[in-house]
């Protein structure tokens, strides 16, 4: 079954996941279908596999489009796929596009091209060329704290008006630029963010929902946070959030998804290790996460609790 919504109007928490691997390479089928009907049944808007939290830059092109079709065959239709891209080159994020369409996906995530820091102007013609060659929704992704570029809100506006691009997934922690992209493109395209430290902040901005990887673990808290934002509850919101910060600190205090992975095993969610370059959570960190995720899945089931009432 494939989805038949449209991602121009979608809203709430979409989820990145991480690629579990076998020791053979192959992705571990159980553990991705395991998850993704986890986060479906929590009430996910939509899972985003092989990203930065999928590892995507130390996948093999064949890990890639194994772990988008395991994650199509998993969701059946119930939510959107969107595959994130982080190839820094037109020809090579064209190529794994078609390879992830031809494998499921119903949307793809792409990253503002990096190391060669384009021009605004360069950026569009990028996407454009982008949107020209691939038939599918198009969701930008600006982290640059990682590509050494920033977007001004008229380019967004500019890349709205010409290209495939339908949602933003937004990795800015300065809030005035968060203010400024929404006023230029909100109207436009769906700005969902990507900073779990200011999420309630950028929700109630005008961002439609986020892109976070911490919801694998906690997507029931993040929905709540996510409603209560949205809903002008900010006070609510902050609250929740307040509650979930410390492991989000923890969370993030390795490298992505090194910890995640290791708290989801913890959680009996195998994910897998980390690929080099990357190195496992240390053994200090994981016990940290051991004291804190017992602490965290209560606040879990109480947000349960509460969507259930």
């Amino acid at each position: 079954m494939r989805w038949t919504g449209k991602l121009s109007t979608i809203t709430g928490i979409v989820t990145a996941t991480p690629t579990p691997l076998q020791p053979d390479g192959t992705v571990d089928r159980a553990s991705v279908h395991d998850l993704a009907r986890h986060l479906i049944a929590a009430g996910a808007a939509g899972v985003a596999p092989i990203g930065g939290t999928g590892e995507y830059t130390a996948l093999t092109s064949t890990q890639r489009a194994e772990m988008v079709a395991l994650t199509v065959e998993a969701v059946d239709g119930a939510v959107p796929v969107i595959a994130g891209l982080l190839s820094p080159g037109l020809g090579d994020t064209i190529a794994a596009g078609r390879d992830a369409l031809a494998a499921g996906a119903d949307a793809l995530m792409i990253v503002t091209p990096y190391y060669t820091r384009p021009g605004q102007d360069g950026i569009l013609d990028y996407l454009k060329r982008v949107s020209d060659t691939l038939d599918a929704d198009l969701v930008l992704y600006e982290i640059p704290y990682r590509t050494g570029i920033a977007l001004t809100p008229d380019t967004l506006a500019r890349i709205a008006d010409a290209t495939r691009v339908v949602a933003m997934k937004a990795c800015n922690q300065d809030l005035s630029q968060q203010m400024r992209v929404v006023d230029a493109a909100g109207n436009k395209i769906a700005v969902l963010s990507g900073e779990e430290d200011v999420f309630p902040l950028h929700v109630a901005m005008g961002a439609r929902g986020g892109v976070l990887a911490t919801s694998c673990l906690f997507p029931r808290l993040w929905n709540e946070i996510f409603e209560a934002a949205h809903s002008g509850a900010l006070g609510r919101a902050k609250h929740l959030h307040a509650e979930l910060r410390p492991a989000i600190d923890l969370l993030f205090s390795e490298h992505n998804p090194a910890p995640l992975k290791a708290a989801l095993a913890q959680l009996c969610r195998p994910a897998g290790d980390v690929l080099p370059p990357l190195r496992p959570a240390s053994a200090s960190l994981q016990a940290k996460l051991a004291e804190m995720i017992p602490r965290m899945m209560e606040l879990e089931a109480q947000a349960a609790g509460s969507a259930g009432a």
